[in-house]
Parts: C-alpha cells; sequence; structure tokens
C-alpha cells in the first residue's frame, strides 16, 4: 500500500480522536480493561478512510496516546496493538457495502472479538492474567458499543466523507 499525504493526516486525526477517546473513560476499569466506549471510532475510521488508516489510526492511538497518558505503556501492550489494529483493520477491508447496517455491525462486532482473544491470548502469554478474565472483559466493553455505534456513525458519517472526497473506495478508483 502507497500511503498519499491524505492518508498519513487521516492516520494521524484518527489516531489522536481514539487515543484520547480511549483515554477519557479509562477511569471505568474491568481489571486490566478499560470500558471503551469510543472503540467503534476505529471500525468506523476504517470503513471510512479504508483498512491500513483505520488498523493503524486504531492501534497507534491505542498504544502510542492512551496507553501512554494512562502510564500503561510496555511489552503487556503488544496484544492491544494488534487487537485495536485488527479492530480498525477487518471492517475497513470487509465491509463492501457502508450502508448495510448489519454488514456493518457484523464486520465491527467480529473484529472486537478478535481484537479480545489477541488482547486476551497477549496478556495471558505474558503471565499478567488468565485469559478468560481478559478476553471477557475486552468482549464486554468493545462489542456492544462496535455493534450498536459503528453503523450509526457510518450512517451519520458517509455522504459527508464522500462529498469530501475522502470515502477510500473512491479514492482508490480515482488512482
Amino acid at each position: 500500500m502507497k500511503f498519499r499525504p491524505i492518508d498519513i493526516a487521516l492516520i494521524i486525526i484518527g489516531a489522536v480522536i481514539y487515543g484520547l477517546g480511549c483515554f477519557a473513560t479509562m477511569g471505568f476499569a474491568i481489571g486490566f480493561i478499560t470500558l471503551r466506549p469510543a472503540a467503534f471510532i476505529a471500525c468506523t475510521w476504517g470503513i471510512l478512510f479504508g483498512p491500513w488508516v483505520g488498523g493503524l489510526a486504531a492501534a497507534i492511538g491505542n498504544t502510542f496516546i492512551s496507553d501512554i497518558l494512562a502510564g500503561w505503556f510496555g511489552v503487556g501492550g503488544v496484544g492491544g496493538f494488534l487487537g485495536n489494529f485488527v479492530m480498525g483493520f477487518l471492517p475497513g477491508l470487509m465491509v463492501t457495502n457502508p450502508r448495510d447496517w448489519r454488514q456493518v455491525s457484523f464486520w465491527s462486532g467480529l473484529s472486537a472479538v478478535i481484537c479480545a482473544v489477541l488482547v486476551g491470548g497477549w496478556i495471558a502469554l505474558m503471565g499478567f492474567a488468565p485469559f478468560m478474565v481478559l478476553f471477557t472483559a475486552v468482549i464486554m466493553s468493545n462489542v456492544p458499543v462496535n455493534v450498536v455505534a459503528t453503523p450509526v456513525a457510518v450512517h451519520y458519517l458517509l455522504d459527508r466523507v464522500k462529498k469530501r472526497g475522502l470515502y477510500w473506495k473512491d479514492q482508490s478508483a480515482q488512482v
């Protein structure tokens, strides 16, 4: 993938929005996992601006903004980096019709489940906590908001993004 300047700008903007959105709710934690009402931003970003833009924005925002601000930056964050990347990448890759709320909801929910496997698996592998505890916490934190809020956000933002020529599938057709 060749990144255009607009892609770099969207990654940075998305990372800041996602990272600050996640950091803002760090006070509400379930063990090592915080509640994530901003999780839908990763999926929405991927669907609107492309899988690589969404994935990198989510991974960078989670790891290098939210975790650092919270003082959680470390080797344990590898699973969070990968999991959040998938949460932005997978819906962007798999959603073929962003106007189909069922498709948007399904892929956003599934991406959160994969994120939970990666986060829980990595933290368990590192010996910090049992897999099922973290897997369940991430599922409870991310799946509901992704399944409900992503289709709503995409519905309200898609035409605005398209009007400004930023929708990634329109961009790739012009190249």
